[in-house]
């Protein structure tokens, strides 16, 4: 694909700029919280951030997270806190929001609890740790930025906290493009 063809596609100029950030974690969700565009440092980061992958999804019912790590709850519940946010600001009859809604509630009990505790308003910025990265725990900024004229597209940009995790995920983005 020829760079101008990347910036024509839809999404096409996020797909470019993301792309270009690399170093800094970046990927672009849809409304249902479902990578759409991603970057090697957020892939490098999280498989969760790799095109395709729903991240509610990811985070209740993928089998190698660790529902026990320190964060992972307060994580969990922002990722539905999110979900809940997107449905409220979209079609309540979408499918897919019932599909992921759905098979959440009767797969995790862990997404039941968070879907029902409407106490923890989504946060638009915030701090997660990655503690399961082979470079150790990574402690990453996040904010995420509401797309204008889209159907609900939300990019989410990371930021080391701190110098060791910035050193770390530097480390953790060069061992993944082999260089």
């Amino acid at each position: 694909m020829h760079a101008d063809d990347v910036v024509n596609e839809p999404r096409g100029e996020i797909r470019a700029i993301v792309s270009s950030w690399a170093g800094t974690p970046a990927f672009l969700c849809d409304r249902h919280l479902t990578v759409v565009v991603s970057n090697n440092a957020a892939r490098a980061l999280s498989a969760a951030f790799s095109e395709g992958v729903n991240l509610a999804r990811f985070t209740f019912l993928e089998p190698g997270i660790d529902r026990d790590q320190p964060g992972y709850d307060a994580a969990a519940h922002q990722v539905a806190a999110l979900l809940r946010v997107s449905l409220n600001q979209h079609r309540a009859d979408d499918a897919s929001f019932r599909g992921i809604v759905g098979d959440l509630s009767v797969m995790s009990m862990d997404f039941a609890t968070a879907w029902a505790d409407t106490s923890l308003p989504a946060q638009a910025s915030g701090v997660i740790d990655f503690a399961d990265t082979p470079e150790g725990l990574i402690r990453m900024a996040y904010q995420v930025l509401h797309v204008p004229n889209s159907d609900g597209d939300a990019l989410i940009v990371w930021g080391a906290r701190d110098t060791e995790s910035s050193q770390s995920l530097a480390r953790l983005v060069k061992a993944s493009t082999g260089s």
